[in-house]
């Protein structure tokens, strides 16, 4: 196993309840020994005059823009070590980043606590995919993240209804939510594709009440390609094609850069995420953290990106809300990205 000695003693770190205390002393220690071990990252701290051995506490390590996984490794190890890699999309292949896992221990880890901490218990549900299988994306975040979640949580065996090339199966998903209609239905898919099918449905004049307790999980946003849909709306495009309330249907924060994820309720719409994954939320014009209500670029910290980077830059804006963010889409004039993009080509 490649992950071993100084990596081992990160793992313990993601669980649900880890203190702040705890997140600060593992955070510093991760970041300081990426700054030796990432030859990216430390080209990145010593070019902005920083000296990682002089740097007190985690906030003030720089976050690296994700825009760097474009243009070279982003390791702590050899990249041709990978037992994972993950792609980014993008609107040419030549945009793909990649995210280089040596062990996906961390990935898998912070996955599934993760999602026990912020979705009800989906033992027992019927999952209805429109992400393809890993075996047809064997490079896609997405994919792994429900072949994974299926294999882990008991009583669940993932139906899939979009191919490798992201050609739906209308027919048979159709026949899988006409079924069974007494066990509650988990129904998983990026923004563009849930929107997709509920409007598909709708136009031929179809319509679902699923099952007290189905829940729908949505993976991400359209990022460009078509016209995004506000909450509320996608919200009620969902509602009145398959039956599901707003309190019913998640949103995933996630990035193919991050080992992590965040979760909102779509009627809230405020993310949430787990003890061992910090947002801060930075002026761009400054470099200092907005106060609560200002807006500004979201920066993170995830002690699961043990080997790549813990601090990761993003385009994405947001305001702080309580214990949460509110997302308020990407900074002006950003690249097309996304988990969509496939769909929308």
């Amino acid at each position: 196993m490649l992950i071993c000695g100084v990596f081992e003693n990160f793992l313990s770190a993601i669980r649900s309840d880890l203190t702040d205390a705890e997140f600060d002393r593992t955070a510093l220690s991760l970041l300081r020994f990426q700054s030796e071990a990432n030859p990216v990252y430390r080209r990145f701290v010593l070019g902005l005059g920083l000296d990682p051995d002089r740097l007190g506490q985690w906030r003030e390590f720089p976050a690296l823009p994700a825009a760097a996984f474009r243009d070279q490794a982003v390791v702590t190890f050899p990249s041709d070590q990978a037992t994972l890699v993950f792609e980014t999309s993008g609107t040419t292949a030549a945009q793909t980043g990649k995210h280089y896992v040596a062990d996906p221990r961390y990935y898998e880890k912070a996955l599934l606590e993760g999602f026990r901490l912020f979705l009800p218990d989906l033992c027992g549900h019927r999952w209805v995919s429109l992400i393809p299988r890993f075996e047809e994306l064997p490079h896609s975040s997405l994919a792994y993240m429900i072949r994974h979640l299926g294999r882990n949580i008991p009583q669940t065996e993932p139906e899939y209804f979009c191919d490798g090339k992201y050609r739906m199966d209308w027919d048979g998903l159709r026949q899988s939510l006409s079924c069974d209609m007494d066990r509650p239905v988990a129904l998983f898919g990026t923004s563009f594709a849930l929107a997709s099918a509920a409007e598909h449905f709708l136009e031929q004049t179809m319509q679902w009440q699923l099952p007290e307790e189905s829940v729908v999980f949505d993976t991400g946003g359209y990022k460009g390609r078509r016209k995004e849909l506000a909450c509320e709306d996608l919200a009620d495009l969902i509602g009145r094609a398959f039956g599901i309330h707003p309190q019913r249907i998640y949103n995933e924060y996630g990035m193919t850069e991050l080992s992590s994820q965040g979760y909102a309720c779509l009627d809230e719409g405020i993310h949430r995420f787990p003890p061992w994954l910090k947002a801060v939320i930075r002026d761009p014009r400054t470099g200092k953290a907005c106060e609560p209500g200002e807006m500004g670029l979201v920066q993170f910290y995830d002690l699961a990106n043990v080997g790549s980077v813990m601090a990761l830059g993003t385009l994405d804006l947001a305001v702080e809300k309580g214990n949460g963010i509110r997302l308020m889409g990407r900074m002006p004039a950003s690249e097309l990205r996304g988990c969509s993009l496939p769909y929308e080509a």
